[in-house]
């Protein structure tokens, strides 16, 4: 039996999106290649150094991603500039085969390779040209590399050498794919009508736009819908618990379904609770998506918008762009 490292966010249990990606992805690549694979796990957020070489070559594939490890600030280092600091000559030396599949770009607003802070716009130019370095000598290695968003591979092509630029193609999140096969079929809505409210980076996710005056905008909606007899949800992808608070603090009942419990099952019954969707995060958009059930985007990053373009699903009456439109006018 062939073995493969997989390398991605090991530790993204609390995360439903990063947990998905694990077998997600090992799913995806052993029907790549049509074998069955004796698989390990490397967490990509681990600095690579000759004695990670040397392990990497134990194996027959190396696999890198899914997710949207392309971001500058969640692992921030000088090494690669994005998530996986591997070294670009120690990259050269790796044997096995890599595969780097349905990788995400992940820029919030204003946010480019250069800027490695999480909290501000601080950019340190030289990032650019190692970042590009790193990944073309990636695709160079690589048997296929692939992006999870056409929108993601334009991105990345306006930093590249044209020459790489036929290598880097365009397939959907593992996730997807994963879901559908594995729950769609059996899959029945529920009768919530349910928000997910992404917490992190606010400073980029509203930069027109307080985060407080969105949430009371969502007040006065979710007000609507239970004086039209509706029940409500918060769901929390990843932990991000300021909407739930929000709504306690106004008194607003609600029920809060948790998906940072690292179990497929669990997380996909309490997707079948919902009737609607009303979402902020990639991977839930995804899933719903994979489930056939019904959702809205509330989009505070390019990822969302890229998802429905690649889907011919960005039509006026399925999502709101929260830093340019009316979202009260949207949702009415």
């Amino acid at each position: 039996m062939k073995k493969a490292l997989h390398i991605y966010a090991v530790n993204g249990k609390t995360n439903s999106g990063d947990f998905f990606l694990g077998p997600a992805t090992k799913h995806r690549f052993e029907a790549m290649i049509d074998d069955t694979i004796e698989w390990s796990n490397f967490n990509v957020r681990t600095l690579v150094t000759e004695k990670e070489i040397s392990l990497f070559n134990e194996y027959d594939y190396i696999v890198i991603g899914g997710g949207g490890l392309f971001l500058p600030d969640t692992n921030p280092n000088m090494v690669s500039c994005w998530q996986w600091a591997c070294p670009v000559e120690l990259m050269k030396k790796i044997t096995s085969k890599v595969f780097v599949v349905g990788i995400g770009w992940n820029h919030f607003y204003g946010q480019d390779i250069t800027m490695p802070d999480r909290n501000s716009n601080q950019s340190i130019p030289q990032r650019l040209e190692i970042f590009k370095k790193n990944i073309e000598t990636l695709i160079e290695i690589s048997q296929s590399f692939t992006m999870r968003h056409k929108g993601d591979v334009r991105e990345i092509k306006k930093i590249i050498d044209p020459s790489f630029h036929n290598k880097v193609e365009f397939d959907f999140c593992p996730v997807i794919g994963y879901i559908e096969e594995k729950y769609k079929k059996d899959f029945k809505s529920g009768n919530l009508i349910t928000f997910e409210i992404k917490d992190d980076r606010p400073n980029r996710r509203y930069f027109k736009k307080n985060r407080n005056d969105f949430y009371i905008e969502l007040l006065y909606y979710i007000k609507q819908l239970i004086l039209s007899g509706e029940k409500i949800a918060v769901m929390s992808h990843d932990g991000s618990v300021s909407f739930a608070r929000f709504l306690q603090s106004q008194k607003i009942p609600f029920i809060l379904l948790n998906n940072t419990i690292a179990n497929q099952d669990k997380t996909i019954e309490n997707y079948s609770m919902v009737k609607k969707l009303f979402c902020t995060a990639g991977h839930s958009q995804m899933t719903a998506y994979a489930l056939g059930l019904d959702f809205y985007s509330l989009i505070n990053h390019d990822k969302l918008q890229f998802f429905l373009e690649d889907t011919g699903m960005l039509k006026e009456d399925r999502f709101c762009l929260i830093n340019e439109h009316s979202l009260i006018e949207r949702l009415i």
